[in-house]
């Protein structure tokens, strides 16, 4: 952990003035690493560092407290998602939705930049996908992984023997970074899990850089059936605490493997407007997850890898949807010049310059 050397904590600011910050320092560790102490503000506010890792977050928004605590569970359950089937299925989707060529390409891409910003990173997960010991190929890059909840703490015990590797817990709608301090933002999966998927975006773009990169996923906008039971499922499990809540959803997960292992298929002559539904030929168990209700299963995981995916899904409080129309105007009221755009029915990737 190399963050609090001097270099990169000129990157720091008071998530609520913008202000520098001072150190005040309680422990080194032998390679001259600030294990704890604290950051102070012009305004006198104090930012713990535990572990190594400074700690921004001050949301009092209790649906963003719950989101995240349910994330900071779901990423401490590393038995349900760092098996090889995981990656093999994870990696092909991530590369294809962000347009790269292979996985080559795509860690090429980010060995290529300067300084990274993973907002929303988890455990490290996603940029486990391409991340590895070699690959800046000369050191010279610097990942920085932020996350709200205590995952980051799982993202640092994961990825602190990469160099170039660093570890922030703070909160996209208070960002502790100066303005343009990133030459790349990536962002999987996290933008919608904030009180306002428009203003995580706005505020991610804030710290920039000018012809800097930004790569996000966000959730696409289902139809009305759907809508309303994820709605409606996402109410009544996210009161739980998330240990009840990944055991409740457990019944979730087994009807999606009854139904995949039915193997049968519906046939939908002429589109049905009023529930979204396109004709075609579906899969029972797809048609069912795509217009009435996540029912995730794919029969090259286990059960509780499945159940980790419809975890993830229904227990955040915040897991905004969005359309294509919202994702594109935010983008251009943010100066941002998209690059690339991939349409799934799960969501919209998006890459797009500051111009």
């Amino acid at each position: 952990m190399v963050f609090m050397r001097e270099s990169l904590l000129s990157l720091l600011v008071d998530p609520i003035e913008k202000s520098v910050l001072e150190a005040q320092v309680d422990q080194w560790n032998s390679k001259g690493d600030l294990m704890s102490g604290f950051l102070r503000g012009a305004g006198g506010r104090s930012y713990r560092i535990v572990n190594g890792i400074p700690r921004f977050v001050l949301t009092e928004d209790d649906s963003q407290i719950q989101t995240k605590d349910s994330f900071g569970f779901k990423w401490r359950q590393r038995e349900t998602y760092e098996s090889r089937r995981v990656s093999t299925v994870i990696r092909p989707w991530l590369i294809q939705r962000y347009g790269f060529a292979n996985l080559e390409d795509m860690r090429e891409f980010f060995a290529s930049r300067r300084l990274i910003l993973d907002a929303g990173c988890g455990s490290g997960f996603t940029a486990s996908l391409w991340m590895n010991r070699t690959w800046q190929r000369g050191g010279e890059v610097e990942w920085v992984g932020l996350d709200i909840s205590n995952a980051i703490d799982v993202a640092r015990e994961r990825l602190v023997a990469i160099p170039g590797t660093h570890f922030i817990q703070g909160d996209m709608l208070q960002m502790p970074f100066r303005e343009w301090a990133f030459d790349t933002i990536f962002s999987e999966g996290a933008l919608h899990h904030t009180p306002s998927t428009e203003l995580a975006l706005k505020s991610l773009v804030w710290s920039l850089a000018k012809g800097g990169e930004i790569l996000f996923y966000v959730y696409r906008k289902k139809g009305p059936v759907r809508e309303f039971t994820d709605d409606y499922v996402r109410g009544i499990v996210s009161r739980m605490k998330p240990e009840e809540a990944w055991d409740s959803i457990r019944s979730l997960t087994k009807l999606a493997r009854s139904l995949a292992r039915l193997r049968k298929e519906v046939r939908v002559s002429e589109d049905i407007p009023l529930l979204g539904i396109k004709a075609g030929r579906y899969d029972i168990q797809r048609f069912i997850y795509w217009h009435f209700a996540k029912l995730y299963w794919n029969e090259a995981l286990s059960f509780e890898e499945n159940n980790h995916v419809n975890f993830d899904w229904y227990h955040p409080r915040y897991a905004h949807r969005q359309t294509e129309e919202e994702v594109r105007r935010w983008c251009s009221e943010s100066g941002l010049s998209i690059t690339h755009v991939d349409v799934q029915k799960s969501g919209f990737t998006v890459r797009a310059i500051r111009t």
